[in-house]
């Protein structure tokens, strides 16, 4: 990382793409900028007042905060859906997050089963999709129209040619 950052060459030849050099090169940049990007994130988690550990482990501190709320409340609607949010939470980080695959912790199987459960969840989640967003007490006039009716905000009106025009195909 204290090394000037490599360059790759414009055009790639079969011997370029054979080269130790390149692959290295082609690694180290990978690092950079994953390092990179990982750093930004954390410094604008800091920047709203987020201590570095609790950015570092924002998922995990997510998790907790749920875990602490349905150990809070008593058996019921509410702590059955707190579940249901902390299951769809973590299911949903796992299935978008390929390092879970890529280091072994996950099996291409058990990444499958992930993704079919999540649509599960979704399922279990509409039913009450309305009351969640209805608890935040966000004004109507912040929501934009497929908020209320999904099925008019997402039809399409036929496109009717100007009055004069033709349309030849």
């Amino acid at each position: 990382m204290n090394k000037s950052c490599p360059v790759v060459p414009s055009q790639l030849t079969s011997s370029t793409l054979r080269s130790s050099q390149f692959q290295t090169n082609i690694f180290c940049l990978r690092e950079r900028d994953l390092l990179i990007h990982f750093a930004a994130e954390i410094s604008q988690l800091q920047a709203h007042g987020l201590s570095r550990e609790y950015a570092l482990l924002q998922d995990r501190a997510i998790l907790q905060i749920f875990l602490d709320a349905e150990a809070a409340v008593s058996s019921g609607p509410l702590k059955s859906m707190l579940s249901l949010l902390r299951s769809m939470h973590v299911l949903i980080i796992l299935e978008e997050d390929a390092s879970f695959l890529r280091y072994g912790y996950l099996s291409p199987d058990n990444a499958a089963g992930i993704s079919k459960k999540v649509t599960i969840l979704y399922s279990e989640l509409r039913p009450h999709a309305l009351a969640l967003v209805s608890s935040f007490g966000i004004p109507d006039a912040f929501l934009s129209p497929i908020a209320f009716n999904w099925i008019d905000a997402n039809s399409w009106s036929p496109v009717q040619p100007q009055q004069g025009a033709t349309v030849s195909l």
